[in-house]
């Protein structure tokens, strides 16, 4: 009776464990990690709020600041604050909103002018799903040519730090909603702004607080303003970066989020179509652009397992940017996704194994029913041919063994039957297919 307490303890204590630590991620990242472009609309669920002509830009490079988790990741969005520009808005995943405890919105922001006859606006802030209610707008106002307060506003009054803050300077901001029981009218907004380091712990004080208007229903989407009615900011610059969204300091300011790409693939020396499994190995998953250069938005490693199944991470993108697969291995030819692919509430799935089209060019070779990676590609310059070879056949006349990149089948030993995968590769001019 003892022994299943204890373990039934155990189990659930580990639950709750696993449900904080999830619990504990911001459930809304931006980084801005796409190509530049001249709308942020369209990208990652942003939607623009009418038909304006002036658009928020995505521009590189992104904002840094040392410590934060959404510093240097990514490019950045630009708000010229023109007079005929417009708000964007993007939901939470799967439009998940909150009505208690606190949301916190944290970012990067640096106002690199303010026009002769600025005075003050806003830039960020939160809303309701499916209103205009905005709340926990984040302000500033215009001190001289060079400096500036920053404010915060719940619906009514605008409430600003006495701080004076300076133009050309990355600043990070944190920005709280607090639902409160009891009256209508008594939920808070804070206002905190950091030049340096991030705090471990929320400061008890912060530079400005505001308790005025009508509480929020919920909070479920996040919205940035280059909007056309706010003649204050017109022709002033304004950059964001590094937008995190949570339910706790510490889940927003220092907890990675967690992208779960759950991937199928196989090697083609590795793999057995007799017995369906293949010897298992490490391999790197880098989620590229999907424009021209197809730059890199982040690379991770994981093992695939006998089924060719592996989990890889990612930390630094976010929900509903399309990015291509790139796949590359310690002997496989580099091998792509044939579309992009994006994902959902913080997942996403690609399997290569099931037709010969899921892979860009169609680049892999059939074994039994299912398609697997080329491999021979010892020297990785994109191409197996004679100097492939030339490493393999070294290797075998010194009857080398060990994790060599001239083990074509995984057995650890370099030999016949991997000159056989090579010299086949070789002969078909197997090289890599990318857009």
């Amino acid at each position: 009776m003892r022994k299943t307490f204890i373990v039934t303890l155990i189990t659930v204590l580990a639950f709750l464990a696993s449900f904080s630590v999830s619990f504990s991620q911001p459930v809304f990242i931006e980084n801005f990690n796409y190509p530049a472009s001249d709308t942020v609309a369209n990208n990652a669920g942003w939607s623009l709020s009418g038909f304006s002509t002036q658009k928020a830009k995505i521009i590189s490079p992104g904002l840094t600041y040392s410590g934060y988790l959404g510093s240097g990741s990514g490019n950045c969005i630009y708000l010229p604050n023109a007079a005929n520009g417009e708000m964007f808005t993007n939901y939470f995943p799967n439009f998940e909103y909150f009505d208690q405890g606190t949301v916190y919105l944290s970012f990067l922001i640096r106002v690199d002018s303010m026009a002769l006859n600025a005075t003050q606006g806003y830039c960020i802030g939160l809303d309701e799903i499916g209103s205009t209610n905005l709340t926990s707008y984040v302000y500033f106002k215009k001190v001289t040519a060079n400096t500036f307060n920053f404010g915060i506003r719940k619906r009514s009054a605008i409430s600003y730090s006495s701080n004076v803050y300076n133009t050309n300077t990355t600043y990070m901001i944190v920005a709280s909603y607090t639902f409160k029981p009891g009256s209508s009218t008594n939920d808070e907004c804070k206002l905190y702004v950091f030049n340096s380091g991030v705090p471990v712990n929320e400061p008890v004080t912060p530079a400005a607080l505001d308790t005025n208007g009508t509480d929020q229903n919920e909070i479920g989407r996040v919205i940035i303003s280059n909007l056309f009615n706010q003649s204050g900011l017109h022709g002033s610059s304004v950059k964001i970066d590094g937008i995190r969204i949570g339910t706790s300091w510490t889940g927003t300011l220092h907890q990675n989020i967690n992208m779960n790409l759950n991937l199928t693939a196989l090697i083609q020396g590795f793999y057995d179509n007799v017995t369906d499994k293949m010897v298992k190995d490490t391999v790197t998953v880098t989620l590229r652009y999907r424009r021209s250069p197809y730059q890199i938005a982040e690379s991770r490693k994981a093992v695939l397992d006998s089924t060719g199944k592996g989990t890889f991470t990612f930390h630094s993108i976010g929900n509903s940017v399309r990015y291509y697969i790139a796949v590359t291995h310690r002997n496989t030819v580099e091998s792509w996704s044939s579309l992009t692919n994006q994902f959902f509430s913080n997942a996403s799935t690609y399997n290569f194994t099931t037709n010969a089209n899921v892979t860009y060019g169609n680049n892999v070779i059939q074994k039994g029913t299912k398609h697997c990676f080329y491999n021979g590609e010892i020297n990785h310059d994109g191409i197996i041919d004679v100097t492939d070879y030339q490493f393999v056949d070294n290797n075998a006349f010194a009857f080398a063994t060990g994790y060599k990149a001239t083990d074509l089948n995984g057995d650890e030993v370099t030999d016949i039957s991997d000159l056989v995968i090579v010299e086949t590769n070789a002969y078909n001019f197997v090289q890599r297919i990318i857009p």
